[in-house]
């Protein structure tokens, strides 16, 4: 089921990507697809399953993947500069141990672009796959939108260093309505309630970021574009622009969780909560696609 004016955002948030993971799980089930997908962190390495046609391979990397010895933990922030373990999750499990099928990734008619932080403005880019090969979009691109300043160190794409998308656009929606896209599907990884608070740096961060002072000014100054997203989400989906999926259960898992029972909890909440909503969904779907 298609809509040319019909884009998917994909929220990030670290390991509650879980729940994104059971969204497009129940969307591939009902053979949904979406002419457009854009990601941001957690989100753009689910849309990269997505695209690429690999239903479980999500459930794979951020579930039964967590709590490997080698993806995540404070020694590898000490040995390789990062709390997650990037050389693990970016080439190892795609190249070795949980197969990136590239080829399907490459040939998809889908859009996908991945917003990253350029770390000597910290303004957002948008990088779409077909500007790389399928190497080194997964283990550049999307490493570089999952590198969170302080806990990752920057990836060079071209030249330059970016980090993770969500430092300065967490809900990519305002790009997607730029690239055309009139009717939007929302996937994020905070209850309705949710509004994102100041994140107040202490001083060994600010020591991290001197380098970065444009990325430190758009982390403090984050939260307010973030929650005018928020109200503008619920605006428009009121007026029948966007459909959005959110966790509607209290979320309990946090970006750096890797407990394998909490995240496959959140993976299931996705998707039963999804295919609770899914003929509701696919009304909307038909009513959009017939104006």
């Amino acid at each position: 089921m298609k809509n040319k004016d019909l884009g998917l955002i994909l929220e990030g948030g670290g390991m509650r990507g879980a729940y994104t993971s059971g969204v497009l799980a129940a969307f591939m089930d009902e053979n949904i697809e979406f002419p457009y997908v854009i990601g941001v962190s957690a989100g753009a390495n689910n849309g990269a399953n997505f695209v690429s046609g690999q239903r479980d391979r999500n459930k794979k990397v951020f579930i039964d993947y967590a709590n490997h010895k080698d993806y995540s933990g404070f020694k590898h922030w000490i040995i390789g500069d990062s709390y997650f373990n990037m050389d693990f999750l970016f080439d190892t499990l795609p190249n070795k141990l949980v197969p990136f099928d590239y080829e399907t990734f490459a040939n998809s008619p889908m859009i996908f672009k991945v917003c990253v932080t350029e770390s000597e403005t910290g303004q957002s880019v948008y990088f779409e796959k077909s500007q790389f090969n399928g190497i080194d979009f997964t283990n550049k691109v999307l490493r570089a939108s999952s590198s969170l300043p302080i806990i990752s160190k920057p990836v060079e794409i071209n030249g330059k260093l970016y980090f993770d998308g969500g430092v300065s656009d967490s809900i990519p929606l305002d790009k997607s309505i730029e690239d055309g896209n009139k009717y939007n599907v929302v996937v994020l990884t905070r209850n309705k309630d949710y509004r994102k608070k100041e994140q107040l740096l202490g001083i060994y961060s600010k020591h991290c970021l001197k380098k970065y002072p444009k990325v430190l000014h758009a982390i403090e100054t984050r939260h307010i574009k973030y929650n005018i997203t928020l109200e503008k989400i619920m605006d428009l989906e009121e007026e029948g622009f966007v459909y959005v999926f959110r966790p509607i259960d209290e979320i309990v898992v946090n970006r750096l969780e890797k407990d394998i029972n909490k995240l496959n909890k959140l993976y299931n909440q996705g998707y039963l909560e999804t295919m609770a909503q899914m003929e509701e969904f696919k009304k909307w779907l038909e009513d959009i696609s017939a104006k």
